[in-house]
């Protein structure tokens, strides 16, 4: 696989737009204490004819995100789509409000507009994305998520996924009917609880951390979650300088079965 590609401070990839097989972007961002390394990656896997998730990283903004949509054969791709684009724009907008609200109004936003495009466009009824944001500010990370894509924090040599799961088998795994091995088998591990878009109304979780240096930060899809155990994914990212690449190759090992894409963040002193 070849390395990242020349650093950007803006990229938005979108799957209805590229079908090549793997994109590779990284770039660097401030939060005025704080550097950020970032990379993305996405790649179609190997059983897919469409690449439906999509991905920002906003280097002005220090805001990433990642979407990974469904509904049919276009409504996935849209839906994703549609979501990295009006969350950006809502929040670069109104950066005047408190980062938490200004993340929840960009989702409930986000969500409204995709709902009513669904609704009007009968091909798209049904289209929903998940989405899981990442925004900087000083030493403060603010999390927006639905649905089953993830974030995760690597403090070495600790790991934690910092979201929770919108989907049936987690509400399962919650309520201590099923483990999480039992989980990553299950012929229901793909059914959302919650998207973007499906409904008219949504509930986003937020989540805080006060970022240190040394601290890695993973966005993913569930096309990396799910063949590649969490071990593996620190493993990688605490030992390979480009980690992107090799969680990509990864998943491809675990089977490839689904779209994947990941952008990792490498927070550093100034």
């Amino acid at each position: 696989m070849a390395g990242p590609k020349t650093q950007r401070q803006v990229c938005f990839w979108y799957g209805a737009d590229m079908q090549a097989t793997t994109s590779f972007h990284s770039g660097t961002c401030t939060t005025g204490e704080l550097l950020v390394n970032f990379e993305a990656a996405t790649d179609i896997g190997l059983k897919r004819s469409q690449n439906q998730d999509s991905f920002c990283t906003v280097g002005a903004l220090c805001l990433f995100a990642v979407a990974d949509g469904m509904g049919g054969h276009q409504g996935g791709e849209i839906a994703s789509t549609m979501a990295i684009t009006l969350v950006t724009e809502y929040i670069q907008n109104h950066q005047e409000s408190e980062m938490k609200k200004n993340i929840i109004d960009a989702f409930l936003h986000t969500n409204r507009v995709i709902y009513e495009k669904s609704r009007e466009t009968p091909e798209l009824q049904g289209m929903g994305t998940t989405m899981t944001l990442a925004l900087i500010r000083g030493r403060q990370l603010i999390i927006g998520h639905v649905g089953d894509s993830r974030c995760y924090l690597f403090k070495p040599p600790l790991y934690w996924q910092l979201t929770r799961d919108h989907s049936l088998v987690q509400e399962r795994v919650h309520a201590g009917l099923m483990t999480r091995a039992e989980a990553k088998t299950d012929s229901r591990k793909n059914v959302l609880s919650r998207s973007v878009g499906f409904e008219p109304h949504v509930i986003i979780d937020t989540y805080e951390y006060k970022l240190s240096p040394g601290d890695r930060i993973l966005l993913c899809s569930d096309g990396l979650s799910g063949p590649v155990d969490d071990a593996a994914m620190n493993k990688i990212i605490q030992t390979q300088e480009h980690s992107t690449p090799a969680l990509i190759q990864a998943a491809y090992e675990g089977g490839g079965g689904d779209n994947i894409s990941c952008i990792v963040l490498r927070i550093e002193s100034i």
